[in-house]
């Protein structure tokens, strides 16, 4: 293994949540009278929490403000992710694995803080992750790199030497930018993107078994 470092995505890349996020949005905007177009669905993929309340505020004419829808879905999920959330396939015993072998990992999320940590302890994987770097604390979403250069810093690792996972697009690009491999675990969210990440990806994998053979 000539990486010393990775870091990993949670929402899609190492749980399977992201059918949460698109009956989430899909049940609360039902709630007001509204439909819920794909391109919103694909526009806040790689949002923060704050960015895509934010976002559907100015799409909207709604009676609460983002931090009140913000709250709102964080509510409706937190019990999804303290109970439902599970793995990806294989998930958990890669970063066993890469935890013997003595690889640093990362988590660095856009997912809310509460909801994360809820979801790590119902999976028990929060002892395998070195640095745990929320995208609300940098303020910026996938597509900036703050957040990968402030999970690098944090655990003292250089870009060339560290393995990025994630699911998405836009943060494949985002890593790229930033000289980090990127590994893409597939993942029914991001199935129109499929080819073009199987190209750009450096490694694309269905299940994290297949990294385990």
């Amino acid at each position: 293994m000539r990486w010393k470092a990775a870091i990993f995505d949670w929402d899609g890349t190492l749980a399977d949540s992201m059918w949460v996020w698109d009956h989430l949005l899909i049940d609360f905007l039902a709630g007001y009278g509204y439909d819920t177009p794909e391109k919103v669905l694909n526009d806040i993929a790689h949002m923060t929490v704050s960015q895509s309340s934010a976002y559907i505020k100015s799409l909207y004419h709604l009676p609460m403000t983002a931090e009140e829808i913000c709250q709102e879905w964080t509510d409706m999920v937190y019990d999804r992710y303290a109970n439902d959330v599970k793995l990806k396939p294989g998930a958990k015993e890669y970063l066993a694995y890469l935890k013997e072998k003595g690889i640093k990992i990362a988590l660095a999320t856009a997912c809310a803080r509460e909801l994360c940590e809820a979801c790590m302890a119902n999976n028990d994987v929060r002892k395998y992750m070195d640095v745990v770097t929320y995208a609300d604390e940098v303020g910026r979403g996938k597509s900036d790199p703050a957040i990968y250069l402030e999970t690098l810093r944090r655990l003292g690792a250089r870009a060339e030497e560290t393995m990025l996972f994630e699911d998405i697009l836009t943060a494949l690009k985002t890593g790229k930018k930033v000289g980090l491999s990127v590994t893409i675990v597939e993942d029914a969210g991001a199935a129109k993107e499929r080819e073009i990440l199987k190209q750009q990806a450096d490694i694309y994998i269905c299940d994290y078994y297949e990294l385990l053979k």
